[in-house]
């Protein structure tokens, strides 16, 4: 009887944890979540590094970098692309500060949702979404905002492990499913590509017939160049 109440109790013991190691992944807080983000950098930085392989040969001046925890794919955007602007994004406060602590010239850090970043609209002609978007409570909503934010020639690169869409995206599994979805919310999914286990989506923002009222309110408050509101950033 003893013997069963303490394999019940660390079978307890493991799952509370595993719960917490699950939700610092969407959220990291505390030396744990601080931890975890470095840990995460050795695990997925060579994924970014593929994934950022798959991009044509052209420059991006104005980079959107979502869900960066520690800035790590940040940097690594940033020594690809030396010369352009990036902002990494994360909605948690713990990430950015931490992110911020390495920050260098041209790369700036904000505490933001990517549901709603309150930024002006047809800012980047990249985005980027690396080990991430399967974590966003409303996928919809959040690609309609980075959509927003594209310029009409932007690309959005989505990239993370196959095994995540598997578990936490089945319905949008294939490539066939996930274009019509993609399709409905003014994207164009041009390139799937695979590699040990991982999977990188390049996205393009398709026209609008009829362009909604908030899109045309943002396009006037485009930013202009070398206009980051930076008085918000880290």
């Amino acid at each position: 009887m003893i013997i069963i109440s303490t394999i019940a109790a660390i079978l307890i013991i493991c799952r509370l944890l595993l719960k917490h190691l699950a939700a610092q992944s969407e959220h990291p807080t505390g030396w744990i979540g601080v931890w975890m983000m470095r840990l995460w950098n050795r695990a997925y930085l060579p994924m970014v590094e593929w994934a950022l392989s798959q991009l044509p040969h052209r420059s991006f001046e104005n980079i959107l970098d979502t869900g960066v925890g520690n800035g790590a794919s940040t940097a690594l955007l940033h020594s690809r692309f030396p010369g352009s602007r990036i902002i990494g994004i994360d909605i948690s406060e713990e990430a950015i500060t931490e992110a911020g602590s390495n920050r260098t010239n041209g790369v700036f850090f904000d505490v933001k949702d990517v549901e709603d970043t309150g930024y002006p609209g047809e800012s980047f002609d990249l985005v980027c979404a690396f080990q991430t978007h399967f974590y966003w409570p409303y996928l919809e909503n959040s690609l309609r905002e980075l959509r927003r934010l594209m310029t009409d020639d932007g690309l959005l690169i989505i990239a993370c492990e196959q095994k995540k869409i598997s578990y936490y995206l089945p319905r949008l599994e294939h490539d066939e499913d996930l274009h019509s979805w993609l399709k409905d919310l003014g994207l164009n999914l041009t390139q799937a590509a695979r590699r040990s286990g991982w999977v990188a989506y390049t996205i393009e923002k398709l026209p609008r017939q009829s362009t909604p009222i908030a899109e045309t309110v943002s396009r006037e408050r485009r930013l202009p160049a070398r206009g980051f509101p930076e008085p918000t950033l880290r």
